[in-house]
């Protein structure tokens, strides 16, 4: 909170205090002091005369706003059935090594995460604006354990609309955003899956990564 704080008033500071043009001079050097008084003295003239107040309480409505009613991603949405099996391998691009500079993991090796690592929990990727979607989402949560992430719409508002409703023991359901196609693109970059549509199943089917798109009628 301390750095969000610290950077919120630096883009104030930069936004608000205008700059002159001083010339051009052969050397450069430190801010002279009559310089810092001059911008302390605008500073202080910002936030006497409110706008150092406004300029915060305009960036916190903006943020708190992009946090509740994200930009939708742009994925499409395909109600038609269809299922893909995916083998899930990385290969490692360079040499992993620990603290010490031992080499951990060499360059070249395979892994394979879901060998390692099983998928006790699926994700279901939905556009959240679609009811059909939420509904189709909200069922499957009944059979299996299961997150919900949006590409597009309000997690806030569903998880206020869903506040009351039992989600793998919890009283509510957590909806979640994918945040600037973090895990799309992850799904692309590391294993060339693309999640071209949704709704989109992934649970784990044996060593393989299995994707539900559509909606099975």
């Amino acid at each position: 909170m301390t750095r969000l704080l610290c950077t919120v008033l630096l883009l104030a500071v930069a936004a608000l205090a205008r700059a002159e043009d001083l010339g051009v001079s052969g050397r450069t050097g430190p801010v002279d002091r009559d310089a810092r008084t001059q911008m302390k003295n605008r500073i202080r003239a910002r936030e006497a005369n409110g706008d150092l107040a406004r300029f915060w309480n305009d960036y916190r409505a903006r943020t708190i706003e992009a946090i509740k009613h994200p930009a939708p991603l742009g994925v499409p949405s395909d109600a038609r059935y269809r299922t893909e099996l995916h083998d899930l391998r990385f290969v490692m691009p360079q040499d992993y090594r620990d603290e010490t500079g031992r080499i951990v993991v060499r360059r070249g090796t395979v892994i394979e995460p879901l060998k390692i690592q099983p998928l006790t929990t699926g994700l279901v990727f939905i556009d959240g604006r679609d009811e059909e979607q939420i509904r189709y989402a909200l069922a499957a949560g009944q059979r299996e354990r299961l997150k919900i992430v949006l590409t597009a719409g309000s997690p806030y508002d569903l998880r206020v609309r869903f506040r009351n409703v039992m989600w793998n023991g919890a009283p509510t359901v957590p909806f979640y955003f994918d945040q600037r196609k973090l895990i799309i693109n992850q799904l692309q970059r590391l294993y060339g899956i693309e999640l071209r549509s949704v709704p989109a199943k992934l649970t784990q089917q044996g060593s393989q990564l299995r994707i539900d798109f559509g909606i099975r009628k």
